[in-house]
């Protein structure tokens, strides 16, 4: 009720107040709920190594940082090579940190081992296989149509790793930035170049990386939320993962946003699970996954500044515990600044590439230096906040790349469960972790940092939050599951797995047949008049460069008269190759083009040129008339195709 009366604002102080007892009564409910320890059982001693086995970690350690120095030391002799010797001297020292991590001792045996998670079922990987493998199909298929929309820095971004990596005489540096004022760091226009090389320039090429990150996500994310909050919890977290609309949208879209969710999940599984079983790898590799995500999307720029607020909550809410993770933790600093590798030195270089995009687009940047301050602060975030608060639910985002709220109602009234308990809960090293990421890329990427003329919520920057999302939606389900197993009875369990089921079932269903049957980037659903003008003009090339690759290349495209939309030549070789285009031709004082054998005619009439039509139908009869609209049914433009006429060639094949 809370979550549906957010949509009025008369009702809005009454659906706060729903929401609140409803966070209360879930606490009440499941506070004496256990979750899984996140510290060994035992404090036990690390184990001993023997002298000669001690000295060939310390080799291969010293090896590490020594290869990684070396590294930064080649970009700087050799800036301009793509890969060259830094790249190979950056792949051997994670090696290297990595088999010395895995070498280091950590606690003893019956510490590691007193973690009380479930043992894995054969059912249950049979599952998790299954709902991964549903993750891929729901980003994958049809991937050249859905979303309709094409986004024009999904094709930028195609032209950046085609420039770079494929046309040009030399290629790009791997350990740099690319694209002319968003300064993205290569790695990621390399990866898009090697899928451009293998599949060939296509839309569904283009987008297939960003798909592969977002369904690969589920993997470590059931891990994360298993650790923690059970089975039960994990198999509701990831389904909803896999199927949520606006993480569906978001990994179908070639933009690397979705890569940082993977990076960061996997990142925070990796950390939980080192603090649960002591094992210094695991905090190798946790760092050398943070470290890689520099690598990727520029939202993981806040990634150090959680990691660090996180370690200092360990050291001053459970220092017992943590006084015997200060090793651990060094090789956490380690592996990130070893995965970061040479690119570090790149933007020691250029600083202004770090942060620079970020901090020129702050809404608020000062501390509050008096009261007036403070006043004036408030005044400027807190309009900004509700909205973003509004957009989990209520609001379409205004981002121009996603036209819905982030959730479904009934996922939202979930949420605020999971955000009431994990509050209740904070002092698990677990629950702190996920409400510090979630609720610092809200409040630095959805309310910091916005765009000059946009609104909010602006829900491409919310995508490193997702998972504390959906890890926050698991947490209730997983908790009620347990109460039903606390009865000790067969039945009971059996009916709130049954329910549990059905519930994600409908979820499921709701989400797909919203955004493959409903879903629309409709410009009307903008508040910024500046975004609404470019979304209607994005939403004409779009339409215009699907129904011309729809025609194919057999067909010359003519515009009659003067287009009130600029033309993008580049979104259309994304979907048709070899198709000739003839801007602007007046037949009232030009004479009939000539015909091309083998080759067709389509004349389209946008705004402001209708009354060529006639005219067209003089100079080239027998063609058909058509009307094109928008998957919403909204006219774009007229058209007028003439049908391809055979040659003799053909006519004698036939």
């Amino acid at each position: 009720m809370g979550t549906a009366l957010l949509g009025r604002e008369a009702s809005q102080p009454w659906a706060v107040l729903f929401l609140v007892v409803a966070g209360a009564l879930a606490i009440l409910a499941w506070r004496d709920k256990p979750w899984s320890a996140a510290f060994p059982a035992q404090r036990g001693a690390c184990q001993q190594l023997q002298v000669e086995k001690r000295r060939s970690v310390l080799a291969l350690l010293a090896g590490a940082v020594l290869l990684a120095v070396f590294s930064h030391v080649a970009f700087l002799l050799a800036p301009h090579e793509t890969f060259g010797a830094a790249g190979w001297l950056w792949l051997a020292g994670i090696a290297l940190v990595v088999a010395a991590a895995a070498r280091w001792p950590g606690a003893e045996p019956h510490c590691s081992e007193a973690s009380g998670l479930p043992a894995w079922r054969l059912w249950e990987v049979a599952l998790v296989a299954a709902i991964a493998v549903t993750a891929v199909v729901l980003r994958v298929w049809n991937l050249r149509d859905v979303p309709f929309n094409i986004y024009p820095d999904e094709v930028m971004t195609g032209s950046v790793a085609e420039r770079a990596y494929l046309s040009g005489r030399t290629h790009a540096p791997v350990f740099s930035t690319l694209w002319s004022d968003i300064e993205l760091p290569a790695l990621w226009f390399a990866l898009v170049a090697g899928a451009l090389k293998l599949g060939g320039i296509d839309l569904e090429v283009v987008r297939l990386p960003s798909a592969l990150f977002g369904a690969a996500t589920v993997l470590p994310f059931y891990g994360l939320v298993r650790g923690v909050w059970g089975r039960a919890a994990a198999i509701a977290g990831v389904s909803i993962m896999a199927f949520s609309a606006a993480n569906v949208h978001y990994s179908r879209m070639a933009l690397n946003n979705i890569t940082t969710p993977f990076f960061w999940t996997l990142c925070f599984f990796l950390i939980l699970r080192g603090l649960r079983n002591r094992k210094p790898v695991d905090f190798a590799l946790g760092g050398l996954t943070a470290g890689l995500s520099e690598h990727f999307y520029y939202g993981t720029r806040l990634l150090p500044f959680i990691l660090l607020g996180f370690v200092m909550y360990l050291f001053v809410l459970h220092w017992r515990e943590t006084r015997c993770y200060v090793q651990h933790i060094g090789w956490l600093v380690l592996g990130y600044l070893i995965g970061f590798g040479p690119l570090l030195s790149c933007f020691v270089v250029h600083p202004g590439s770090y942060y620079g995009r970020g901090a020129s687009l702050m809404t608020w940047n000062r501390i509050p230096a008096n009261w007036h301050d403070l006043q004036q602060m408030w005044h400027t975030l807190w309009p900004i906040i509700s909205e973003n608060l509004l957009g989990i639910s209520t609001q379409s985002a205004q981002d121009i790349m996603y036209y819905a709220p982030l959730l479904l109602k009934a996922e939202a009234a979930i949420l605020v469960l999971g955000v009431a308990f994990l509050i209740w809960r904070w002092q698990h090293p677990a629950a702190f972790l996920v409400l510090l990421s979630g609720l610092g890329v809200i409040f630095v990427g959805g309310t910091l940092v916005l765009y000059p003329n946009s609104s909010p919520p602006m829900l491409a920057h919310w995508t490193p939050a997702f998972p504390a999302f959906y890890a926050a939606i698991a947490v209730p389900i997983g908790a009620w599951v347990a109460s039903a197993r606390a009865l000790q009875r067969m039945k009971s369990m059996w009916i709130s797995a049954t329910v549990v089921a059905i519930g994600l079932a409908i979820l499921g269903y709701a989400n797909v047949r919203f955004y493959f049957f409903r879903y629309y980037a409709d410009p009307e659903n903008l508040r910024s008049d500046h975004y609404k003008a470019a979304q209607r003009l994005y939403e004409v090339q779009t339409v215009q460069s699907r129904y011309m690759a729809s025609l194919g290349s057999a067909y010359r495209v003519v515009v009659v008269g003067k287009s009130p939309y600029p033309y993008d030549a580049e979104i259309t070789r994304y979907l048709v190759q070899g198709q000739e285009y003839i801007l602007a031709y007046d037949p009232q004082i030009e004479p009939p083009l000539a015909p091309v054998a083998g080759k067709g005619m389509a004349f389209l009439f946008f705004a402001g040129s209708e009354q060529y039509q006639e005219r067209i139908r003089e100079l080239y009869p027998g063609g058909r008339a058509e009307e094109v609209r928008n998957p919403v049914g909204r006219h774009v433009f007229y058209v007028y195709i003439v049908e391809p006429k055979l040659t003799p060639a053909d006519s004698a094949a036939q």
